[in-house]
């Protein structure tokens, strides 16, 4: 029994007036399991309560395991400092006179962490959510704490600062209503037959198989243009990720449409005056 003891006060290594035995490597080592395990069991105990909610819930559950993952590893390390022999109230204090040095001299970064802080609390934007950033749109793969992870339509993975969606205008087509709506400009010729024109655009939408019939479809005559009528018709789908898809399926419909009713779609139209200078 003694010679246990004495194995586990054996010191490793000794840094000024603090030593780290044999025990407090063990005990390091038991803690870090501990946190392994707490993690991986909150993380099969949210995944089964979502499961019975249904997958609406899977971004939002992933951000929660995130943010509790990096709860328990923060007191991880405060356990294992202080299982050694530290100050942990001196680490806090070491750690708060830091981050306000770097904080000066790393104002982005710090202001993308405490953006990802907020994002994982507030839930506005989860992980599976479809944002749009400056007219480019993807889904939401990763949240960290300082950069989220966004795959567009063209598969490319681009890494945003967090501050980007906390700070800037950023469109959540993911926590609208689930179905959205969307429209499709176009433009004809003066003298056609604007009945017959929101006849054949009602007909484009109501025809494709991923645009909703309630609400309806509706078609607005918008203005007298320079060279053109102008209408738009508004349509609702629930499948935002194919909205580009859906558009060019009704602009190949449309154009048909109108090819086979005689309907024009005009270029824009200038006269050009020559005047000729007498010599």
């Amino acid at each position: 029994m003694k010679y246990l003891e004495h194995v586990l006060e054996f010191e490793l290594l000794k840094i000024g007036s603090y030593s780290i035995s044999v025990y407090n490597l063990f005990l390091i080592i038991i803690i870090f399991f501990a946190v392994k395990g707490i993690t991986h069991t909150l993380d099969v105990l949210i995944k089964k309560r979502l499961a019975k909610k249904g997958l609406e819930d899977e971004g939002r559950g992933k951000s929660i395991i995130q943010l509790i993952k990096y709860i328990v590893y923060i007191l991880g390390v405060l356990a294992a400092a202080k299982s050694i022999g530290f100050d942990v109230t001196l680490l806090l204090g070491v750690f708060a006179v830091l981050g306000l040095g770097i904080g000066f001299a790393l104002q982005d970064v710090v202001k993308d962490l405490i953006s990802g802080i907020i994002i994982l609390f507030e839930g506005n934007v989860s992980v599976g959510d479809i944002l749009e950033v400056d007219g480019l749109v993807g889904t939401v793969k990763k949240i960290k704490l300082r950069t989220s992870l966004i795959r567009t339509r063209d598969g490319i993975f681009i890494v945003v600062p967090n501050s980007r969606i906390v700070n800037e205008k950023v469109i959540n087509w993911s926590t609208n209503t689930k179905i959205t709506r969307f429209n499709v400009k176009v433009g004809v010729a003066y003298g056609s037959d604007v009945e017959k024109v929101k006849e054949l655009l009602l007909r484009s939408v109501n025809e494709h198989e991923q645009i909703s019939k309630r609400p309806a479809p509706i078609v607005f005559f918008n203005n007298f243009g320079d060279s053109s009528l102008d209408f738009e018709v508004h349509y609702w789908i629930d499948n935002t990720w194919q909205t580009e898809v859906i558009k060019s399926d009704l602009r190949f419909t449309i154009d048909k449409l109108f090819r086979e009713n005689n309907i024009t779609i005009p270029f824009p139209q200038r006269d050009v005056h020559l005047i000729q200078q007498q010599k």
